[in-house]
């Protein structure tokens, strides 16, 4: 019965063009195949049940679940390899971001099965993976590309993975990528292997995250005794500071003179402070001036808007009147 309902019309047709008749379109249908998968599976062979996925893919009517549903059929049966190329008709089938579920599953799989033993191949379905690869996605997939060359292949280039992937994800999660490369560093080559991490941290990310990455950067170089690498970083973060709003920053730097500097840093210190609070209060009054200059703008422009329909508003009148007088005359 189930192949009756399946085999391909006579003629071609459309399955969404309801002026053809059911029998000729129900063979596209997803929900008979996907029942026939399934009786396949539970009272079929092997190759009946491969030949019902095959023809699905064929239809180019399958999901990412279908894919992976026979791809697990495949693994369960001891059949890998056809398992890993069904992953790979999958890939060619669908496009991001339908596609990541089947590519995460795929490498979770491949992993799983060969380890390092087929370390180049895995390095290339990564990269394959990751070349189109949105940033929406790309952390989970750099983290595990990551682990694979930690545990199997060369810690340069688990470090070079990471140092892409803090490019490569989301604005939100650079601070936290960021964080997991600069743990990395530490645990493999030491402290003072985190510098440039922390500069390129510093330069790239938004404000916020940046004097957070600063202070923490800072007391990395403390704890190494390096007062006059932690007082440049102090400086530096203190350009995105206003003391008005960031006082602990202040806090931080000043306890930091006190303890660490003398009565020249100390005085150094608080210029500086000065110096930015007058850049930001210059900052403030340019905006206050400039939406002064807009609004009074706007003010003029609607006086000019009244005017103008005022004046319009009498030459209708005037030329209402007239019309009056002549149809009287």
């Amino acid at each position: 019965l189930m192949q009756r309902a399946t085999a391909a019309p006579p003629r071609r047709s459309h399955y969404f063009d309801e002026s053809e008749p059911v029998q000729y379109r129900v063979y596209k249908s997803l929900k008979v195949w996907s029942l026939y998968a399934d009786i396949e599976e539970a009272f079929g062979t092997l190759e009946s049940c491969q030949r019902v996925y095959e023809r699905i893919i064929d239809l180019r009517i399958a999901t990412p679940q279908i894919i992976i549903n026979y791809a697990k059929f495949l693994e369960e049966n001891d059949y890998f390899e056809n398992s890993f190329k069904t992953y790979e008709k999958g890939i060619a089938l669908f496009k991001w971001p339908v596609v990541n579920e089947i590519w995460t599953v795929y490498l979770t799989k491949f992993l799983k099965r060969y380890g390092g033993k087929k370390l180049e191949r895995a390095r290339d379905l990564f990269e394959q993976c990751l070349e189109t690869c949105p940033s929406k996605f790309a952390m989970k997939l750099y983290l595990l590309y990551a682990k694979l060359e930690e545990e199997h292949g060369l810690p340069r280039h688990a470090m070079s993975i990471y140092n892409r992937a803090t490019a490569a994800v989301e604005k939100s999660e650079m601070y936290s990528m960021f964080n997991i490369y600069i743990k990395k560093a530490a645990s493999m080559y030491g402290l003072t292997h985190t510098r440039p991490i922390f500069q390129h941290a510093v330069e790239v990310l938004p404000e916020d995250r940046s004097r957070e990455m600063s202070m923490r950067f800072a007391q990395m170089e403390r704890s190494l005794g390096e007062i006059d690498r932690a007082r440049a970083i102090y400086a530096h973060c203190s350009e995105i500071c206003d003391p008005r709003v960031h006082t602990q920053f202040w806090d931080i730097w000043k306890e930091f003179e006190v303890k660490h500097g003398n009565e020249d840093t100390v005085r150094e210190m608080l210029r500086i402070k000065r110096s930015v609070q007058a850049t930001y209060n210059t900052s403030v009054n340019v905006m206050s001036a400039q939406m002064l200059a807009t609004a009074s703008g706007w003010c003029r422009f609607r006086e000019c808007v009244r005017l103008f329909g005022l004046c319009m508003s009498s030459v209708v009148l005037r030329d209402y009147i007239g019309f009056v007088q002549c149809s009287l005359n």
